[in-house]
């Protein structure tokens, strides 16, 4: 669970260091038009829900393995929880970022 909770946070971490040159220091981010832009915008959220989908099939796999276990629900719930705020976090990145648009 921590894993895909991990791979999402640094999705969005990468997602960030990439919105502006402040934040990379001297390097400028690379320049696109639109079309790209939204693409790879719609590949980093199907990215995002993959990630999604298989922590949410890791929670219950490994809450049906250990269904007696004294921690659970409590810990699938809990993993659940941070793979959301993980998950909202990436999708708010993904959406507000916008790399400049090349010159014409």
């Amino acid at each position: 669970m921590r894993a895909v909770a991990i791979t999402l946070a640094l999705t969005g971490a990468l997602a960030v260091a990439a919105t502006s040159t402040k934040e990379l220091g001297s390097v400028t981010p690379l320049c696109m038009d639109r079309e790209t832009r939204e693409d790879l915008r719609t590949a980093m959220r199907a990215g995002i829900d993959q990630a999604m989908r298989k922590q949410t099939q890791h929670m219950f796999e490994t809450w049906m393995r250990e269904p007696t276990a004294a921690d659970q629900p409590e810990r699938a719930v809990s993993g659940m929880r941070n793979a959301v705020r993980a998950y909202v976090g990436a999708r708010k990145v993904a959406n507000e970022w916008s790399p400049p648009l090349c010159a014409p």
